[in-house]
């Protein structure tokens, strides 16, 4: 459930599946006084490995996501056109910001699904991000939906070797308890980690690319909801593995659990990754209500062109909606990810 300015947190909880947190997040906020926020946000000041910061206070190559002016019009298969705003990340243009179809699926940018923010360097098929976030020689991650990895701009830390499931175990990141709660494992994540990450992170995943689907619902740990690493790699290639296809794929799409703290759920009228769509009770019919129709057995998939979803069920956090049928772009200087409009610098 995406729900800004406020940040989605399970306070005091080590690892823990969506199914174990509140899906209210009104007056929930981020108690900056814990022991994992002091360290976090002293070492928000230096780079990874002490990398000197940029005049801006940016880690060199993990720096701001900026939509930039230059505008390119975007036809579509059926004849209509959008306009599409550059974007770019830490300076760079990659492929899902920069207004191409870059795998020849007919799908540009936000509007192609495998596209998980504008920080993603593939437009497909793998869902991993090809810009970093993820290191697998070393076992380290950080906020998996910007540019680099390290902890940057954001302080967003994590090690593999902390999950017991051991989403990269076959690059020998298998898991070390002592490590949980150290400085490369904090719990709970910084206030700095969730206020640059989790707004772009989609809906369904924790910072750190660990996502759940709806083909995982009821195979997590105890009958929650399962989650998979979305940057699993070959160790031979070094190409991503995990795809849409492929989620159920245990070798392909290792197993994770998501990291307390930094955890954007998945809520029934939220669209999210690898859920495009919305269920039928998400409606809005003008004459019955939200499920009026399914209350009273009539057919809710035919939803009148003067209905939709109720903003505030399909954004919580008051932003604009998109991705729908019918749903108007983001504006310039905002980028749509997983069905909201977030607002990014303006360069």
């Amino acid at each position: 459930m995406r729900s800004r300015p406020v940040w989605w947190i399970c306070a005091g909880a080590l690892l823990a599946f969506i199914s174990a947190c509140d899906d209210d997040t009104s007056g929930i906020t981020l108690d900056s006084t814990t022991a994992g926020d002091a360290a976090g946000d002293a070492n928000s000041q230096i780079g990874d490995g002490g990398t000197k910061l940029d005049k801006n206070g940016w880690v060199p190559n993990d720096g701001p996501i900026t939509v930039t002016d230059s505008q390119v019009v975007v036809t579509s298969d059926g004849g209509g056109s959008w306009i599409c705003n550059i974007t770019k990340c830490a300076g760079k243009t990659l492929e899902c910001g920069d207004c191409q179809d870059n795998d020849g699926d007919g799908l540009v940018d936000w509007k192609d699904p495998e596209c998980l923010g504008p920080c993603d360097n593939t437009e497909g098929p793998a869902l991993i991000g090809g810009v970093g976030g993820g290191t697998a020689s070393n076992c380290k991650v950080d906020c998996y939906f910007d540019y680099g990895n390290g902890a940057g701009n954001d302080n967003c830390l994590w090690d593999h070797k902390c999950d017991p499931l051991e989403p990269e175990k076959p690059w020998g990141c298998t898991y070390d308890s002592a490590m949980v709660g150290g400085i490369k494992c904090p719990v709970p994540q910084s206030t700095l980690c969730a206020k640059r990450c989790l707004p772009f992170t989609p809906n369904g995943c924790d910072c750190f690319g660990c996502c759940t689907f709806p083909a995982l619902k009821g195979l997590g740990p105890g009958g929650g909801d399962g989650y998979v690493w979305i940057g699993a790699m070959d160790t031979t290639t070094k190409q991503g593995t995990c795809t849409f296809k492929e989620i159920l794929d245990q070798a392909k799409c290792p197993r994770c659990t998501p990291v307390a703290g930094c955890n954007n759920p998945c809520g029934t009228c939220e669209i999210c990754i690898g859920k495009p769509t919305l269920p039928p009770e998400c409606f809005k019919k003008p004459d019955a209500g939200v499920a009026g129709d399914a209350a009273a057995g009539k057919d809710s998939s035919t939803t009148t062109a003067d209905a939709g979803v109720p903003p505030s069920l399909q954004c919580p956090g008051g932003e604009q909606p998109c991705s729908l049928p019918g749903q108007a772009p983001c504006a310039s200087g905002y980028y749509c990810i997983s069905g909201c409009c977030i607002k990014v610098d303006i360069q």
